[in-house]
Formats: structure tokens, sequence, C-alpha cells
């Protein structure tokens, strides 16, 4: 009777189940998995413990192909015997980009030959520190010197500019000029210059200075950046004829008189006129004028050249040529 009792009981648990698990599925809307037959139970739990005990990626699964990492190539050796660079310390004239006006246009404006520093009636001690400036395209080399109170030479030095400079640009100098006076102090010169192909002077730029022999230098940073002989008349490459030359124009005075002179290609003085300077501006320039008069049987190539004496030291303190055509 107990046995049988039980039995009972089993049913009736295993059919409530199933009502409940209907209304579960119909309730939630969503229709669950088909059980498994139970018939077929066992041979899916041994089945699935095989997979998980030896388990085996599916056959379509391929491993990603490596991607080849660049090599670096190596750097070939230098060949047997080549030299190892050694770094040295190079001086060279520094190039200033902005280009300078035609000279014919300059006015009073900047010179074809500079000096920076120091100024005009300086009092300075050795070395002086000379800064200078050259216009490109008139000359490929200009000359630095000093000269003593009597004249003497105390110092030159040749700087060449190279053939490869663009025209009208600007090359700076910084040169270092050592001295010696016999007393306490020396009136001196310092001038730039430069001379054409013909050996004839092209430009001459000066300044005066007095050299001590020790003490406290006395600067004047006033630059002698302008063109002190300036031409309005005639320009540069004109043609003459007429048998005169008239040259207008004016200069810094430092001096009472001006000279002009017509040199031909062999360096020969053709014709040599002295004028006066007039009354300086307030920019310190004095105009001058010339009537030159001239005798040739063909077309002949000078150059004008017009420069302004000093005294002390004695010689050309400022110049400036020009280059003519003469015709009969």
């Amino acid at each position: 009777m107990p046995k049988r009792f039980s039995h009972l009981f089993t049913a009736v648990f295993l059919l409530a189940a199933l009502v409940s698990g209907c209304t579960f599925a119909t309730l939630g809307g969503t229709p669950l998995p088909t059980p498994i037959p139970a018939n077929a139970l066992p041979t899916v739990i041994a089945l699935t413990a095989q997979a998980l005990a030896s388990p085996t990626p599916p056959a379509s699964a391929t491993a990603p192909a490596a991607t080849p990492s660049p090599t670096a190539s190596p750097t070939p050796p230098l060949p047997a015997g080549s030299p190892t660079p050694t770094p040295f310390p190079l001086t060279l004239p520094t190039i200033t980009p902005t280009p300078q006006p035609p000279l014919h246009t300059l006015g009073t404006g900047y010179g074809v030959l500079q000096i920076l520093y120091p100024g005009q009636d300086s009092r300075v001690i050795s070395p002086i520190r000379l800064r200078l400036a050259v216009q490109t395209g008139y000359t490929d080399a200009v000359r630095v010197e000093l000269l003593g109170e009597n004249g003497r030479l105390l110092y030159r030095r040749l700087l060449r500019l190279g053939d490869d400079q663009p025209p009208h640009g600007l090359l700076t100098f910084a040169l270092e000029i050592p001295f010696e006076v016999r007393g306490e102090a020396e009136m001196a010169r310092l001038q730039v210059l430069a001379n054409d192909a013909y050996g004839r002077p092209l430009f001459q730029n000066a300044i005066q200075l007095t050299l001590l022999k020790e003490g406290q230098p006395q600067i004047n940073y006033h630059a002698a950046d302008r063109s002190p002989i300036v031409f309005q008349t005639p320009l540069s490459h004109q043609t003459i004829a007429g048998g005169q030359v008239v040259v207008v124009g004016k200069a810094l005075r430092r001096a009472d008189a001006i000279e002009a002179l017509l040199v031909n290609t062999a360096g020969k003085v053709v014709v040599y006129q002295v004028a006066p300077l007039g009354t300086a501006d307030a920019d310190g320039y004095a105009p001058f004028a010339f009537h030159i008069p001239y005798k040739v049987t063909e077309t002949t190539r000078v150059r004008l050249v017009v420069r302004e004496n000093a005294t002390t030291p004695p010689g050309v303190l400022y110049l400036n040529s020009l280059p003519l055509t003469l015709t009969p």
C-alpha cells in the first residue's frame, strides 16, 4: 500500500510540473526550445563530455599570416683611406639680402664703400675694430689702409669679394687693425678704396681718426655710409659730344676745393680741373660744378674721376667716378 502511494504521488508531481511549464511558456510569449527525448539524453551527455575533454578547433579556422617587419639597410662603410672630416672655424663676409639701388640713383643715400664703425673723428686705441660694407656689382676687391699723421702706411689689407656675388647686394666685413704710434697720440686716416681693371680709381671713402697710445677710446657712432660725392650729371655710361663735359654734383665738405679728372684706359690723365666747393647744407654736402673741355679725333672711353683731398694726413679723402664715352 505505501509503494503504490509513492508511485501515485510521483505521477501527480510530474503532471503538475508539466502544466506549470506550459503555462510559463505561454505567459512569457517566447516558445522554449524543444526538449531532448529521454531515450537520447545519455548519448548527448556522453558526446558533450567527450568534446570538453579534447577540444578541436574548427577545420575552417586558419592562423593570420604574420606581417614582415621592415629591416633597416646597413650604412655602407667609408672606402679605405677616406679622410675623417674635421671641423674648423671659417670667417666669411656676411651677405645682406636686401638689395641696394643702382649707383646713379643713390642720391645722398648708401655709398658703394661704407665705413660703419667707428665714426668720423673717433679717438681709438689698438686694435681698431672696423666694420665696413661694400656694395657688390662694381668691383671684385677693395683695399683697407690706415695712414699715419705724416702719410706713412700703418696698415694695409686687400679684401676680395669673389665673382659670384649678386649685383647691388651688400657685403659686410669685420676687421681688427693693429697699430703703433710714436707719441701719445697721432692724427690718422682710415680709408677704403677700389680700382677698376685698368688700375684707375673707382671709389674711396675715409674717416679721420686720432690714434691713442693708451687711455680711454672715444667712439663716434655716426656711420660713414652715405656716398661722399654724388653726381647729378652726367649719368654713368653716357655718351658725350660737343667737346665739353658738364659735371654737377655735391660732396661732403671737408676741404675748400674739389678736383675732376678724365682718365683714359691707359691710365693717362687727359684733362684735369679744380673747382671750389660751395656752402654746405644741413647734411654737410656742398655743391660743385665743372665745365671740362676735351678734344678727341675718335670715340674714346674715359673715366670721370672727382675727388676731394685732405691735408692731415695729406692725400685723397673722398672719390667717386663714372665711365663715359667721348665723341668728336
